[in-house]
């Protein structure tokens, strides 16, 4: 009997080693305790994501916060609308103003004793000022504009959306189950205790889905007691990715430029340098603030790729370039839009309006650009700055040396490369640097020199 309840121990024993380990339930904390701002979207986004990316079950905000501003409440409030698993928020002190809205977006609303909120009329805050009155036409449109999204947004999270109107608007008022909550002519702001009060039949909480000491019973109430919390941080890239996200549409325009200029004049460098620092660090400011990932980096360079072998290896214009070019444009966009980890590899449409206006404006920036460039820069002193200059090698057995071009004054030979407006032209068993005017010549095409002014070979084309 011993030796059957020592085997049946062994075997209990080992069976159990072998039974996979359950997975610890986790929930993320993004805590709000400052005026919310563009770094609060960039935290708030990353927390997302990497909520996301570790299966968290919820992500709680804890929220301490007088308000901030509109633009980035809006898109904050778009990503909890999307997110791919529960949301709730804890109100620690207070949430006024864009901190009701956001509330507003997250499945339940949970306060600590003392709370208060509401309050969310828009206002505008000039630097230096303060509290500054809104031009009336404007303030009714926007208030307008506030009231149907936080509507909107209560109405889907399943919310009393007249509750959070009269947060917004004074003329609203509130009346719950025959029960004058707040008069018309007075916004709304209401204290843990009157969020939790039940009105109507059955009885339902005005607001708030309980008042709780802590997180831990928060948790506890929604059915995830003993839950093991991360808190993601914020860091300093998240202020660097704002200032860098501003002038994203700055930094494509040079970058192209750059690009058209070393393409024209290759063996610069310089201006490929300029070109790769632009994009460098408009991908790092998108990676900072939680946006570009390796796939927008990988097209991004799959679409350099295309475009110098269509530059280098079969010049002109067809198939490769029109990819290439269209490739890089994809991954500016990209870089631009929220997707989350795991989720559809298109985003929706409506993140993807402002990054393509973005682009496609910075983008046909960059050709007025070049377009001006390419009619005045061929006659600018720097023009010549750039033009390669004199070499002899004889792995490639070619010479550019002042005596040998002066001797092929006016010869007449082919172009052996496409001259954009640089290139090489072969004369007899003569390979030269040639430029020409600022106009393009294909490769093939008959040329003449004109012009030798020292290392500078200048041709014209002929027939």
């Amino acid at each position: 009997m011993r030796r059957q309840l020592a085997w049946g121990f062994l075997g209990t024993l080992l069976l159990g080693g072998l039974q996979p380990a359950v997975a610890q339930t986790t929930v993320c904390v993004i805590r709000i305790h400052e005026d919310i701002s563009r770094n609060t979207l960039y935290l708030f986004r990353r927390g997302l994501n990497e909520a996301v990316s570790r299966h968290a079950a919820a992500v709680v905000l804890e929220m301490n916060t007088n308000g901030g501003r509109v633009d980035a409440t809006e898109d904050i409030i778009r990503l909890l609308e999307r997110a791919p698993l529960k949301t709730y928020t804890l109100v620690n002190q207070r949430a006024y103003s864009a901190g009701a809205y956001i509330a507003a977006a997250t499945d339940q609303i949970f306060m600590e004793p003392g709370s208060v909120l509401g309050a969310a009329t828009p206002i505008m805050v000039t630097p230096g000022a303060g509290v500054a009155d809104l031009p009336k036409s404007y303030e009714e449109k926007l208030t307008s504009a506030m009231r149907a999204l936080i509507r909107s947004t209560a109405q889907e999270k399943g919310h009393n959306p007249d509750v959070f109107e009269a947060m917004v608007d004074a003329d609203a008022g509130l009346t719950v189950a025959g029960t004058v909550i707040s008069p018309k002519g007075k916004l709304l702001t209401l204290t843990a205790e009157e969020a939790a009060r039940e009105y109507g039949q059955p009885p339902r909480p005005l607001l708030s889905s309980g008042t709780v000491d802590s997180l831990a019973q928060l948790l506890a109430k929604v059915g995830l007691a003993g839950a093991e919390t991360f808190e993601v941080q914020p860091y300093g890239f998240e202020v660097l990715a704002r200032g860098i996200t501003v002038i994203g549409p700055l930094l494509i325009l040079i970058g192209f430029v750059a690009v058209y200029v070393e393409l024209t004049h290759p063996g610069v460098m310089l201006p490929a340098i300029v070109a790769m620092i632009c994009f460098g660090v408009y991908f790092l400011g998108y990676f900072a603030a939680g946006l570009a990932g390796k796939e927008e980096l990988a097209l991004f360079v799959i679409g350099a790729v295309l475009l110098a072998v269509e530059v280098f290896v079969i010049p002109g214009f067809g198939v490769t370039g029109v990819l290439g070019i269209g490739a890089i444009l994809i991954s500016l966009v990209m870089a631009m839009t929220h997707r989350w980890p795991g989720g559809p590899l298109l985003p929706a449409w409506p993140d993807l309006e402002m990054p393509l206006v973005k682009v496609s404006g910075a983008f046909g920036g960059s050709l007025v650009v070049m377009m001006i460039l390419a009619h005045f820069f061929p006659k600018s002193s720097l023009f010549k700055k750039f033009e390669l200059r004199a070499t002899t090698s004889a792995a490639e057995g070619y010479t550019t040396a002042a005596s040998t071009a002066r001797s092929l004054l006016g010869a007449v030979g082919v172009a052996e490369t496409q001259l954009r407006p640089s290139g090489k032209g072969r004369f007899g068993e003569e390979l030269v640097d040639v430029v020409t005017e600022g106009d393009l010549i294909e490769r093939g095409a008959a040329i003449k020199i004109t012009a030798v002014e020292g290392s500078r070979v200048v041709v014209t084309r002929t027939g």
